[in-house]
């Protein structure tokens, strides 16, 4: 009697093909995201936003200022001619 309902449960641990494994796949990333992962507060969110915008600001400009650079030496060079506003 012990032996068969070990069995039973056994077989239900036991993942079943790709369906199976996808769905304790989901299961487990809910579980993991809602239960164990920390949240940062709203004012974490907000510093956090705050440093990333300004990183990629400071980076845009940063190569914006590469691209014209380059632009302008390839220009007196001749090897790119700048198009002009029609």
């Amino acid at each position: 009697m012990a032996n068969a309902a070990a069995s039973r449960t056994a077989g239900r641990s036991k993942v079943i093909g790709v369906f199976g494994t996808v769905s304790q796949f989901l299961r487990e990333s809910y579980l993991e995201v809602v239960k164990k992962a920390s949240w940062p507060t709203w004012s974490e969110l907000k510093k956090s936003t705050i440093v990333v915008v300004v990183a990629v600001l400071i980076v845009a400009v940063w190569i914006a200022g590469w691209d014209f650079v380059f632009s302008r030496i390839t220009e007196k060079i001749g090897l790119f001619k700048a198009a002009s506003p029609r």
